[in-house]
């Protein structure tokens, strides 16, 4: 199993009473994890005993820090070093459960640093290796560079599980090489399906779960073997060619909602490498991001805690 994260970041965690703008907040705490989507879903596959290979696209300023950071979670890491820095992402975790997240765009790569970048990626991957890229593309890749990537990952045989936000999955989606899985968020599914973007909010609504369900048996629909689409604290459907489902949210004493999604994956793609059903392997998708919401680390789960939900959710 391979990660591939193509525009990796710093997580700077925030933590305080309440945010107020236009004053001078005082937090109560600060944290830094070494971050990016894919590497948050490599921590979801190392919490149900998978060990997938790392690859991250990553600016030479700031990478020592990254790298050793990883390294000591267990993480078999490789870097492709590109020019710049480590961009760096504000989390804002407020005590009334709010979260306000500012991204930083990361460092500008250039056509030629792409492609050998994908070259490296794709470099011995097997026929049915499940390779996981998720998250955003640094400046200077376009959506096309997208399409590439997809092209080169199928060409090897490998099944490719993508996440990424509606910028880039519509030309990924257009053939005639198809990723194996993806699983948006809500927000980003429906805007897929609707070709309409809009702000993505930290909350869901109350409908979020049939909506969920919709839109995951719509994209589906475009040909897509397998699609997860999550909706935060609601749950997430799943739509396959063989069937369809539903699994409602857990009540989660909540730390950092950041990487949730990212665990999930990493859960998913590892029990669908080990040779479980689907459904059963969103199972433990489901466990592991509850899990994971709990840890202050982007898609962090220790193993006995995502058993324990696992057990939850199999009982119900």
């Amino acid at each position: 199993m391979l990660a591939i994260c193509p525009n990796p970041t710093i997580d700077r965690l925030v933590i305080l009473d309440t945010l107020v703008p236009g004053v001078v907040d005082r937090v109560r705490e600060n944290r830094a994890y070494p971050a990016g989507k894919s590497v948050s879903a490599a921590r979801g596959c190392l919490a149900n005993g998978a060990h997938p290979r790392v690859h991250v696209l990553l600016p030479t300023t700031g990478s020592e820090w990254y790298l050793d950071t990883v390294r000591s979670e267990g993480m078999d890491v490789t870097s492709h070093p590109c020019p710049g820095a480590v961009r760096e992402s504000i989390i804002v975790l407020e005590d009334d459960g709010r979260v306000t997240v500012l991204n930083g765009p990361g460092a500008r790569v250039s056509e030629t640093m792409w492609d050998d970048f994908v070259q490296s990626s794709t470099a011995g991957l097997r026929p049915g290796e499940w390779v996981i890229c998720s998250g955003s593309f640094p400046p200077g890749v376009g959506p096309e560079a997208l399409a590439r990537l997809v092209a080169a990952i199928t060409a090897t045989g490998a099944r490719l599980a993508l996440d990424t936000g509606p910028a880039w999955m519509p030309l990924a989606l257009r053939g005639p090489a198809l990723p194996a899985l993806i699983t948006p968020n809500l927000a980003e599914a429906e805007a897929i399906l609707t070709g309409e973007t809009s702000p993505e909010a930290t909350g869901v609504g109350d409908d979020a779960l049939a909506r969920a369900a919709g839109a995951a048996a719509g994209l589906q629909e475009r040909g897509i073997p397998h699609v997860v689409v999550t909706a935060g604290s609601a749950g997430l459907a799943w739509a396959t060619r063989q069937g369809a489902g539903v699994l409602p949210g857990r009540r989660v004493k909540v730390r950092n909602p950041i990487g949730a999604g990212d665990a999930f994956l990493g859960g998913l793609v590892s029990r669908l490498e080990a040779g479980l059903d689907f459904a059963a392997a969103a199972r433990w998708g489901m466990a592991t991001s509850s899990a994971a919401i709990e840890q202050w680390s982007p898609g962090g789960a220790p193993a006995h805690r995502v058993a324990h939900f696992h057990d939850l959710i199999t009982a119900s």
